[in-house]
């Protein structure tokens, strides 16, 4: 999706939806967006309620516009895809919340229910259930260990994919509801028990993502030329330039981590175990990765770090391959520090409970623990 689109592409691709009465489009978006009657509050210039209408549906529409996996969702569903190129929904959708957003004071809105809630991280799940449980009328604080809100949005989604005036754009409503946000708070078990027996909150929501990285442990792991791609990503580590990376994995995560390599003027391989058809990550992601120049060699696992390269085996014919590298990143997951089925009397939601996921589902996750959260306290 092109964020800066046209508005006559717009109206042309909205005359394309066919307006289906059992929409594929809408069944196919994990969050149920209604886009059928959107193109049509599109098409008749009702830009603030189909706006609104978006925004109470997801509030991360602003930033799931642009980095859905649409192929997998609602352009992959499209009809219209058949035969001819599927309806560009997102690009309308960027347009319509961009718009919202962009118009729309929000007042901070009473708290009528003279309950508080905590949320532990300020990621997709967070934030949306801070805006669900703010409407509702509660006292609902948020607590990250970064300096602002975003989690992964903001620390862990390169800029050339996803610009940051759209996380400031939506910390800025966010404030506007009156939503108050506590950063550079690290909370780990004890820290989390502690606020639990304080009672100053009569919910605790825990939504801090999976932040901490699979670790590849074979032969070799510990040395220091290896990085993970999660903290590669944060930390924002330069490599310097024309070095030899072989990045490891082959989602979207790994993908982000490649191409930031890349720009920083290095020769980069991704190295895949199985076939690319196989890949986690979408077929656009790895279609920008190979644009930017990255190279792939896929059916090889890698079995032991040596200081100057890696050691494959070759899984398609059981042959072993050394690669040479400067630097490896290893990007094959991530987890989270708290286990839910250890502690009870909180709420989880997003990456902690289903693993990395996409940024709408987390925000579903959100979304529907803020429902468990406001049926527990209107008991």
């Amino acid at each position: 999706m092109n964020e800066n689109t046209n508005i006559e592409y717009l109206i042309d691709e909205s005359n394309r939806c066919l307006n289906c009465k059992n929409a594929r489009c809408k069944n196919s978006c994990p969050i149920s967006t209604d886009i059928p009657n959107i193109i049509n509050l599109f098409k008749n210039k009702a830009y603030e309620e189909a706006g609104e209408l978006i925004f109470k549906n997801n509030p991360m529409s602003i930033v799931c516009s642009l980095i859905c996996p649409f192929e997998r969702q609602c352009m992959g569903n499209c009809i219209r895809g058949i035969k001819s190129t599927p309806v560009d929904f997102p690009a309308i959708e960027n347009f319509l919340i961009n718009n919202f957003l962009e118009n729309k004071i929000f007042e901070i809105l009473p708290e009528s229910s003279h309950k508080k809630v905590a949320i532990i991280g300020a990621g997709p799940s967070g934030l949306s259930a801070g805006i669900i449980l703010k409407t509702k009328g509660y006292d609902v604080t948020i607590f990250d260990e970064n300096e602002c809100m975003g989690g992964m949005l903001r620390y862990g989604i390169p800029d050339f994919r996803l610009s940051k005036k759209y996380i400031d754009l939506l910390e800025d409503k966010i404030s506007e509801l009156g939503i108050k946000f506590i950063g550079n708070s690290f909370f780990d078990k004890e820290r989390l028990l502690e606020l639990k027996a304080s009672n100053e909150f009569d919910a605790i929501l825990v939504a801090i993502g999976a932040w901490l990285p699979k670790k590849l442990e074979i032969e070799g792991h510990q040395q220091p030329h290896i990085f993970y791609g999660i903290d590669f990503l944060k930390n924002k580590t330069n490599l310097g330039t024309d070095k030899k990376v072989i990045v490891i994995g082959a989602g979207n995560v790994a993908m982000d981590v490649a191409r930031t390599a890349k720009r920083q003027g290095n020769n980069v391989t991704v190295a895949y175990r199985k076939p690319l058809s196989q890949a986690p990550a979408t077929k656009h992601e790895i279609t920008e990765t190979i644009n930017d120049g990255v190279e792939f060699i896929t059916e090889i696992s890698p079995i032991k770090f040596e200081n100057n390269g890696i050691l494959f085996k070759n899984t398609a014919e059981n042959t072993e391959v050394f690669l040479e590298c400067d630097a490896v990143i290893v990007a094959i997951s991530q987890y989270s520090l708290f286990d839910p089925n250890d502690m009870e009397g909180f709420f989880w939601a997003g990456d902690i409970v289903t693993g990395p996921q996409t940024v709408v589902q987390a925000t579903l996750s959100g979304k529907e623990t803020a429902k468990e959260i406001h049926s527990y306290l209107s008991c």
